[in-house]
């Protein structure tokens, strides 16, 4: 499938439509809409996205002023629908679904992708453009463990992408209601390096809201940055159903989790991707989040497809390709990757 060039968002106020309009999402939605922005959803039947329709999105968080912090709610009117038919073609995408749901999204949308829309794609874990931005003689540049035939490649090369990485908290609290919980930070880059003028200009359309835009010159670093702290605690708690202090608090896990850690830095750094961060670093990052419920348990805990493959998989794939040792990686993966088939959670990736 050919592209036009995506064309960056128009000047004050864009057209934005958010595909995927979950914690993620509908947090990006009110914040884009605070900073102006005329914006849309676009997301999958069912209950949350028709409260939204009739009842608008109930957004809650907290501001701080004068030395105190107050709760705030705000209702967004959006205009909503699950057939990207019914929308205007907006001047940018931004999409925020789970890894395994990427696909799909990126087929929903292709007519506005034909008509140059820009596409921003929020989402955890080793995304599928990777293999082809590093140097990688005679290899396959298809990211098998998550673009199992390369079709996303094909509809969402990394010339046509922005890749976001959210350091934010939010939380679904029931059908058309989300609270944006901690946190401010979306890391917005190119996935070929440097700070284009759309990448300037998506941040630009995020200038007053809730969310804190910072332009990236290397999102590689920031999105394996964030897979650092997720290869681990992520697949760990959902094995055991132990919360993140549970897991940082046991000696032999906490071990684990660490030797997980060293092993996906090593591929990083087999590939270009270098960060100065150690284990225990990172580790106890985590530990001061205290007694969290990491998203890959609670996805468990409601029967839900896991990002096995998007934050394992891959790094695994990635592993044999660089010729990088990844026992822990290995045995997590595997007895996870079982539990999730007993239990009939349906099926990964082979990686």
């Amino acid at each position: 499938m050919s592209h036009p060039p995506a064309s960056p968002p128009r000047s004050l106020p864009p057209r934005i439509t958010v595909v995927g309009p979950g914690a993620v999402g509908a947090t990006l939605a009110g914040a884009f809409a605070a900073s102006g922005a005329e914006v849309c959803l676009l997301g999958r039947p069912g209950p949350h996205l028709d409260a939204i329709a009739a009842q608008g999105l109930l957004l809650r968080g907290r501001e701080t002023g004068g030395g105190r912090e107050t709760g705030v709610e705000v209702r967004h009117r959006f205009p909503t629908a699950y057939d990207p038919a019914r929308l205007p073609v907006p001047d940018l995408a931004v999409v925020c679904v789970k890894s395994q749901y990427l696909l799909p999204a990126a087929r929903s949308i292709r007519t506005w992708l034909e008509h140059g829309t820009g596409v921003l794609v929020v989402a955890n874990g080793v995304p599928w453009w990777l293999l082809s931005t590093v140097e990688h003689t005679g290899q396959d540049p298809v990211l098998r463990s998550v673009d199992a035939d390369g079709e996303l490649l094909r509809l969402l090369p990394a010339e046509r992408v922005m890749s976001g990485v959210a350091h934010f908290s939010s939380a679904v609290e029931g059908p058309g209601r989300v609270t944006h919980v901690s946190g401010t930070r979306l890391i917005i880059g190119d996935p070929v390096g440097g700070v284009s003028q759309r990448v300037t200009q998506c941040a630009e359309a995020l200038s007053t809201g809730p969310v804190r835009p910072e332009t990236s010159t290397d999102i590689r670093r920031d999105i394996w940055e964030k897979l650092l702290g997720n290869v681990n605690l992520n697949p760990v708690s959902a094995l055991t159903g132990a919360t993140v202090l549970d897991i940082l608090d046991d000696p032999d896990v906490r071990q684990v989790c660490a030797a997980m850690f060293d092993e996906t830095a090593a591929v990083g750094a087999a590939l270009g991707i270098e960060s100065a961060m150690t284990a225990e670093d990172r580790l106890d990052i985590a530990r001061e989040l205290g007694a969290f419920r990491t998203s890959m348990l609670q996805d468990a805990d409601r029967g839900r497809p896991l990002e096995l493959d998007a934050l394992v998989g891959a790094v695994r794939e990635l592993a044999r390709r660089t010729g990088v040792p990844s026992p822990s990686l290995d045995a997590v993966h595997g007895l996870l990757a079982l539990r999730e088939r007993v239990r009939g959670g349906g099926e990964t990736v082979g990686s």
